[in-house]
């Protein structure tokens, strides 16, 4: 059975940012939070959710309500608050089948039941209206959503700022792997002052010396390094150079219509906009052992840079973005 991601953190697998770790318990951050303090807490032990708990799991449970208080005295949200939380199955939000609960705090979190009453106890007049003005406001919001992730051009709700570097041509030289001709020394020509008999003696030993002489061997595969978190831009020659003569592993980051309609080479599909949804799938087919290479359409699209985030994050690199993209690859080709 193929481990889930958070059996992958356990064993080391995959990198996180751990705030707490015992024998039976790992606590990490979420790198997707919902509050300023999002951190998950994680039995160990292999429970796929509450409904796959037994009597010998009381112990584990209540301890995590104790790394939980200790959490919470840690970020500063004891006496401020906080909520903890678990996910059961899919109408409960649970996406990952191992239990574990979210602590969430740093700000206020609100009900989490709208059955609230007048200070009187009774309820308030304009319960209903604010009720159905409320309802129409999710539901135009819900619609709003849902035609933007439906949208092959879905916006992102927060535009988040990337630190974009060009990269140098000493960047991509250590990954190349073509092979340096062999060097050859030109003769000098032979005087005319010796006499024949010496030119002949000379000729022979030189030809002797030459056959005997071997060539200079071509330059060796370079051995790969990783250089994790290392996300670079790169033109369309240095594009072109990489996919020639390097080992690489090519990211399509546009939806699944635009891709189907055309791409480049063997170039795998990880949409931008899903890439937070897509990490197991990510991380279970994209290699470490690589160059990653990611393209969209171009231009302004920063769909390359969704996917770059989320293989940063956890430890890949070099990662080069092709700021060309699609369009140009399309006009030179």
């Amino acid at each position: 059975m193929e481990k889930n991601i958070f059996q992958r953190i356990i064993d080391r697998e995959i990198p996180a940012t751990i705030e707490y770790e015992d024998n039976e318990i790992i606590a990490i951050r979420d790198i997707a939070p919902s509050a300023p303090v999002h951190v998950l807490i994680i039995p160990k032990r292999a429970i796929t959710s509450i409904n796959a708990t037994a009597e010998a799991d009381v112990e584990i449970i209540g301890r995590v309500f104790l790394v939980a208080r200790d959490l919470a005295k840690k970020f500063g949200i004891n006496e401020s608050g906080y909520r903890v939380t678990t996910n059961i199955n899919s109408d409960g939000g649970q996406t990952v089948p191992h239990l574990h609960f979210h602590l969430l705090g740093g700000q206020p979190l609100g009900r989490m039941n709208s059955a609230q009453t007048s200070g009187h106890g009774t309820a308030s007049p304009y319960r209903g209206i604010l009720r159905e003005a409320g309802i129409l406001i999710l539901c135009a919001i819900g619609l709003a959503i849902g035609f933007n992730m439906m949208n092959s051009k879905s916006l992102s709700w927060v535009k988040k700022e990337y630190e974009k570097v060009t990269a140098s041509t000493s960047d991509l030289d250590k990954y190349l792997t073509t092979p340096t001709a062999p060097a050859t020394q030109p003769q000098e020509a032979a005087q005319n002052t010796t006499p024949s008999s010496e030119v002949a003696e000379t000729t022979k030993t030189d030809t002797t010396t030459t056959s005997a002489a071997k060539p200079t061997p071509a330059s060796e595969k370079p051995t790969f390094v990783a250089e994790p978190g290392v996300v670079k831009e790169i033109t369309y020659d240095q594009f072109s150079r990489l996919m020639a003569s390097a080992p690489y592993y090519l990211i399509d980051a546009r939806g699944s219509d635009k891709y189907a309609e055309g791409h480049i080479g063997n170039a795998v599909n990880f949409y931008g906009a899903e890439a937070q949804a897509r990490i197991p799938d990510m991380l279970s087919n994209v290699p470490r052992d690589r160059v990653i290479l990611i393209y969209c359409d171009g231009g302004e699209c920063e769909l390359s840079h969704h996917v770059a985030d989320v293989l940063k994050q956890f430890g890949y690199g070099p990662i080069f973005i092709f700021t060309g993209g699609w369009a140009e690859w399309k006009t030179k080709h």
